[in-house]
């Protein structure tokens, strides 16, 4: 009987020892994850942040307003851009237990150099597909069989949004080398699913894609659009 009370403390004890040990050696590593993320961003003439708040978390999965972490602001290839970690939160209830599920993202933001009418290219679920396959195209389709079947535009314009996405940036959708994406104003956003930041070098990169779909946006049309603070007087 005592051998067993004695087995049983030591099989209580281990997870209490493991998180003893595991939970200084996750705060150090967390804590050296910063500090070259912070690193990186002073050698590059970029600014850092551990936590931030903006705007356009509303247009994010979850629409958290406290959901960003890690906050990187800097230059790409003449553009203002930002990279930040962000993170919402989803419950889902089984009988009488509740679990809570922790969703991780990675966000860029490019600032363009005037705004523009609202503006999407997202990819298509089933549910959009169903929808297609159902009621045919909407008039914001491309004609290109292959994006349109894999994305979908969101505009208020569709006239604008095909001088917008042009033959291009239509085909970079289709190479896959631009992320799916949302324009409002002149902030251009994207959002992927994934962890924290790890290796900064990376971060260049994840940013670039978002500036390529602005160097291939066309040009906003002014006519269509007199009311745009930038249009010519």
């Amino acid at each position: 009987m005592e051998a067993a009370v004695l087995v049983f403390g030591v099989l209580l004890g281990i997870p209490l020892v493991l998180l003893m040990v595991l939970l200084p050696i996750a705060i150090l590593a967390e804590r050296d994850r910063k500090a070259r993320l912070r690193d990186w961003a002073m050698v590059n003439g970029w600014t850092f942040q551990e936590r931030s708040f903006a705007p356009w978390t509303a247009r994010l999965p979850g629409r958290n307003p406290r959901g960003l972490g890690v906050t990187l602001t800097g230059q790409v290839g003449g553009r203002w851009v930002t990279v930040a970690e962000y993170s919402y939160e989803t419950t889902s209830s089984t009988g009488e237990s509740t679990t809570t599920t922790t969703h991780h993202h990675l966000v860029a933001l490019v600032l363009l150099d005037r705004p523009h009418p609202a503006l999407a290219v997202r990819q298509r679920g089933l549910m959009s597909q169903f929808g297609r396959a159902l009621f045919g195209d909407k008039p914001t389709a491309t004609g290109n069989v292959l994006f349109d079947a894999r994305f979908r535009i969101d505009a208020m314009a569709p006239a604008h949004a095909k001088t917008m996405v042009g033959p291009a940036l239509v085909a970079a959708h289709i190479a896959g080398t631009v992320p799916q994406w949302s324009l409002v104003g002149n902030e251009l956003l994207t959002c992927a699913p994934g962890g924290k930041l790890k290796d900064p070098n990376l971060i260049p990169r994840f940013a670039g894609q978002l500036c390529q779909v602005a160097d291939l946006l066309g040009p906003v049309d002014f006519a269509a659009h007199p009311g745009l603070p930038d249009a010519p007087r």
